[in-house]
């Protein structure tokens, strides 16, 4: 066995899922592992809905021409797996690249490169919760090779779980920061670990905690370009459409997000404009038409923006991109037309709610009048919004949903997500005492699950999925906006031409499949049934 590390990455769901027989045994196995489950499997029946209905129903050939993945649109590596990928190159350690899915698609390809492998690195960054890592874990563990778990799911694990004895190492922060030590640690015969320089140890029952320590400068100018040529298969892969990311943290404090507290870390980082600037041109040259920000906000500060806009418009960059960012930013129609200008094609705004109170509850910072405007200025300059909703936050109650809904309805983003309230993250602001005491707000400590049971004074998890599934079928009825989960996939083609065709797909693959509506309105009752009784158990506790 030489000294080569094996890179796992991806979801329980992949987004290039081609075997239904592989999503099954994924899907079997978390659903064994998982714990109180019923309302993540309330939010997967009501989510599966449209687009299990899209899967049958007949299109028109504007409409199939859209779905339909085009020549170039194709689906990149996460970026995670690009970043060690890089950092390993650079330490001269080989390595092999496998995804979650190929662990049960490809199994003996999978284990024969597992079992080459002194190291296995693992990123939960897709994976939410215990039950959808630990059946992945038992597919990686050989008993020879160390396993290393890193991504964003550590940094919500590490305070209150000790570990499992098939991880040995925890690694988390920055992974800039941790690769060279892990690979210090594998070349030296696995007998010391060293932490970084300003990262730390911490021994628990059955894992070493790692942490990476945080940069001494807000400037990340000195974190590298990732390069997606690092790799044989990649070489010969000229992909168009890559994320990357150029911030860490988020400098606002919404009440339910843990952006701002991800990589052990509170301060807000970012890349200079220039920096920005300079990785951009290196991937247009090779041949990238498209770039997706994963940052919290890109839109902030305000003046690397504008500087970034600036400097594509000066060198006549061929690129679009697309982003994050906040409602108050896109008020700004200077600001808008010089990202349009600039390549912007599509932003992603978290509205989350059509009521100014429930607003307030999250400390977003922003208003229903705001979020409303900043719609409108990017419709003005064609630029293609995108927009998260929350259903069931402490303070909703069927007055605020229909807010929501009300908001939709004056607004019409181009598409929507809507999402159900989450408990899962417990270092976030609403559970601090002082909000909890005030909203009233419990949720069970559950991390086999991505839906822990919760409930607060005004509303329980028994009735959001019911009311998400009525917010979703009234969009639709009411021809308002795109699903996102139907339709995002091809959103870089996306043209305002397109809506009304679009528009009458949804609205019909919702009156016209009667059958499977009321299919769904059965599998929906018997979740509810198990949910409720689930509930009480927990309540009575």
């Amino acid at each position: 066995m030489s000294n080569t590390v094996a890179i796992v990455t991806g979801g329980l769901i992949d987004a290039n899922e081609s075997s239904l027989t592989a999503l099954l045994k994924k899907q079997v196995k978390q659903i064994r592992h998982a714990k109180n489950h019923w309302l993540e499997t309330k939010i997967k029946v009501v989510s599966a809905e449209s687009l299990l209905k899209s899967q049958f129903a007949r299109k028109s050939p504007k409409v199939t021409s859209y779905l339909q993945a085009q020549d170039g649109e194709d689906h990149p590596p996460n970026l995670t797996e690009i970043v060690l990928a890089h950092e390993l190159d650079k330490c001269g350690v080989p390595f092999e690249l496998l995804t979650f899915n190929d662990l049960f698609l490809n199994e003996k390809e999978a284990e024969h490169k597992l079992s080459r492998a002194k190291m296995i690195f693992v990123s939960s960054t897709l994976l939410h919760d215990l039950s959808e890592l630990m059946p992945l874990i038992e597919k990686i563990s050989n008993g020879t090779s160390k396993v290393v778990l890193g991504g964003a799911l550590t940094g919500s694990l590490y305070k209150k779980w000790g570990g499992d004895p098939m991880i040995d190492v925890m690694a988390i922060g920055y992974g800039e920061f941790l690769v060279q030590p892990l690979v210090d640690w594998m070349r030296g015969g696995f007998k010391t670990i060293e932490a970084p320089q300003y990262g730390r140890i911490v021994q628990k029952d059955h894992t070493t905690f790692l942490f990476s320590g945080v940069p001494q400068s807000k400037n990340l100018d000195f974190i590298d370009r990732p390069d997606w040529k690092v790799s044989a298969d990649y070489r010969k892969t000229n992909y168009q459409n890559i994320p990357y990311e150029s911030v860490r943290g988020c400098p606002y404090r919404c009440s339910f997000c843990n952006y701002p507290f991800l990589f052990d870390d509170k301060v807000f980082r970012y890349k200079s404009a220039d920096k920005i600037f300079e990785d951009w041109k290196t991937y247009a040259a090779e041949g990238v038409k498209h770039i997706t920000c994963l940052d919290s906000l890109f839109t902030i500060p305000k003046k690397r923006l504008v500087r970034l806009c600036e400097l594509i418009k000066q060198h006549k960059l061929k690129i679009t991109w697309s982003c994050y960012a906040r409602a108050d930013d896109l008020k700004d129609e200077v600001l808008v037309k010089m990202m349009v200008d600039a390549g912007a094609s599509h932003v992603q705004i978290g509205i989350e709610s059509g009521s100014d109170e429930i607003l307030a509850n999250m400390n977003k910072r922003c208003t229903v009048v705001d979020n409303i405007e900043a719609i409108r200025i990017c419709k003005k300059y064609g630029l293609t919004t995108l927009v998260s909703l929350i259903v069931g936050y402490p303070g909703e109650t069927k007055e605020t949903i229909a807010q929501t809904l009300d908001f939709v309805r004056k607004s019409q983003p181009d598409f929507y997500f809507i999402a159900t309230f989450s408990t899962r993250i417990e270092e976030v602001p609403m559970f601090d005492p002082s909000q909890t005491i005030e909203t009233g707000l419990e949720t069970m400590e559950n991390k086999y699950s991505f839906a822990p049971y919760w409930r607060h004074n005004t509303y329980d998890c028994t009735q959001v999925g019911n009311d998400v599934r009525l917010l979703n079928q009234t969009i639709m009825s009411e021809r308002l906006s795109l699903d996102g989960a139907m339709f995002y996939a091809a959103v870089n083609r996306y043209l305002p031409a397109d809506r009304p065709v679009l528009l009458d797909y949804q609205y019909k693959l919702l009156h016209r499949k009667p059958i499977m509506t009321k299919l769904f309105d059965r599998l929906n009752s018997w979740v509810d049934k198990r949910l409720q009784e689930d509930f009480q158990l927990w309540i009575q506790r």
